[in-house]
């Protein structure tokens, strides 16, 4: 497995499904995993975890590569 740890700056306030309401921007700290699939080819399952802080909080929301391309990727400061 290999594990990337991103340090991302979202500028616009965000939801993602499951969110109650919008969250704040912010820093925040993107985990994207990858497995190897057995296949006879090198490939990879791709799983992404957003880990959202405030209030003292750390909540670990997981994140499709879809979700993260049409909510997240449009606010991420270049």
């Amino acid at each position: 497995m290999n594990i990337t740890v991103k340090s991302i700056t979202i500028i616009r306030p965000f939801q993602l499904p499951g969110m109650a309401q919008p969250h704040p921007p912010g820093v925040f700290e993107l985990q994207i995993d990858e497995e190897p699939i057995d296949v006879t080819w090198e490939a990879f399952h791709t799983t992404m975890t957003l880990l959202l802080s405030s209030n003292g909080r750390t909540e670990a929301w997981s994140v499709s590569r879809e979700e993260f391309e049409k909510t997240l990727a449009p606010s991420i400061a270049p």
